[in-house]
């Protein structure tokens, strides 16, 4: 077979059925942990207003809290997501105040599937090479993350009763948002029409 007819049996005959695998052992995690996993976001999410409290004096009011998963972390094998702070200009503002929230819970899983695709492109040849099971990994990081968004809605009614949260000078639209470094995200909660919910994942 030549590479394309490789990487097509490569997908289907393993990388599909194990990613499956590997998010269906998340999703078993997930409900198996998840007050614990609650308690842990919201720990982050009490860090980086305490942060934000602490310096409030050099910035205007809050306009957004972002939660950013970052491709070039994963390609090192970091799962942390990093959280920013920003003014009302979002990402024009010069100085947002960062912290991270470690995913490794979720994100642990997508390295096990590297490692075990690795292993199973071997016999292929070299017609399956390295940087396509990196290719694979990286797009299916979107599936993964998907248990971040679940958890960051879950967790946010109790999160925005912090008094740490309560204490900052937000803009009356505030938005807390998750998703991808400076791309796609989904707003998760907005001070102008509290905790957001909806049925997708």
């Amino acid at each position: 077979m030549n590479r394309r007819e490789a990487l097509e049996h490569f997908h289907k005959t393993y990388a599909e059925d194990m990613l499956h695998e590997k998010l269906y052992q998340v999703a078993v995690l997930y409900e198996h942990r998840k007050e614990e996993l609650i308690f842990s976001f919201i720990q982050s999410f009490q860090s980086i207003c305490l942060q934000a409290i602490s310096a409030e004096a050099d910035k205007t009011t809050i306009g957004y809290i972002t939660y950013s998963m970052r491709r070039t972390y994963l390609r090192e094998h970091i799962y942390n997501y990093v959280i920013e702070v920003y003014g009302a200009n979002w990402y024009f503002d010069p100085l947002p105040y960062r912290g991270t929230y470690d995913a490794g819970w979720a994100f642990g899983l997508l390295a096990e599937l590297e490692d075990e695709l690795s292993q199973l492109r071997k016999p292929y040849m070299n017609k399956v090479i390295q940087p396509d099971v990196e290719r694979y990994v990286l797009q299916a990081a979107w599936e993964f993350h998907h248990y971040i968004l679940k958890l960051a809605k879950d967790a946010m009614q109790q999160a925005v009763q912090l008094p740490e949260f309560k204490a900052l000078k937000c803009e009356d639209d505030l938005e807390i948002r998750v998703g991808e470094y400076k791309g796609i995200s989904k707003v998760v909660y907005c001070t102008a029409y509290g905790v957001l919910h909806d049925s997708t994942g």
